[in-house]
């Protein structure tokens, strides 16, 4: 009997934090609420390989200290690439789908989006509890198979969650090089370009989400999607 035929169509998995939002919105808020400077010896870790990114997340998290209004007036300032809504309508109209896949928080990216009228999209991200003026951080997405990560993201379209559509993915930095490196085409900027590019991985270099959609149409035109 003949193997089924894959489905088709694609999948774009995105990040979140200074791709889909202009700037590091996490960085800003561990800057900003902490108690103390214990987040930046935590940084320095985990810059340095002697944490992974979750401990040095947990750290950090706990570390903060604010009640939901305070994060709320501060993530009010947090603005979005221009281009993120000509993606969606891309990808919407191209019977694609997209996942936005974030070492944030649901609690932050959650508020963002719904500010922004984007509640439905499909947010993949570290969890958060409220606590007074606490916040207690879990890591529901993590895998005891890739230690390095608080959110391994591949996890979300490797098998068992491959199911035969093309994955893009799109992403800027450090959480991003593990997807990066199982995803059939990705658009990579900052460091994450640079980190590719040093690995020899392909990948497509981008400057703003308006850029990747002109790009993507460019591919699917070549019938490359």
């Amino acid at each position: 009997m003949p193997e089924p035929a894959a489905r088709a169509g694609f999948r774009v998995f995105i990040d979140f934090d200074n791709t889909i939002t202009i700037g590091d919105v996490l960085d800003g808020v561990i800057e900003k609420f902490s108690a103390d400077d214990r987040w930046r010896a935590l940084e320095t870790d985990w810059e340095a390989g002697r944490i992974g990114a979750r401990e040095c997340l947990d750290g950090q998290l706990r570390g903060l200290r604010a009640t939901w209004p305070e994060f709320e007036r501060h993530l009010a300032g947090v603005q979005l690439d221009a281009g993120f809504a000509a993606l969606i309508e891309f990808v919407r109209r191209e019977g694609g789908e997209l996942t936005i896949v974030s070492d944030n928080f649901d609690l932050f990216v959650g508020h963002i989006l719904q500010r922004r009228g984007l509640a439905h999209l499909t947010v993949r991200a570290n969890h958060l509890e409220p606590a007074g003026d606490r916040v207690i951080p879990s890591f529901p997405f993590g895998n005891p198979d890739c230690p390095g990560c608080a959110h391994c993201k591949k996890t979300h379209f490797i098998p068992p969650n491959d199911d035969g559509r093309r994955v893009i993915y799109i992403g800027d930095g450090r959480s991003d090089l593990c997807p990066a490196r199982h995803a059939d085409t990705v658009f990579a900027k900052s460091g994450l370009l640079a980190q590719l590019r040093a690995e020899k991985v392909p990948c497509i270099a981008f400057d703003d989400l308006a850029d990747v959609v002109r790009q993507l149409q460019n591919l699917l035109h070549e019938n490359k999607l």
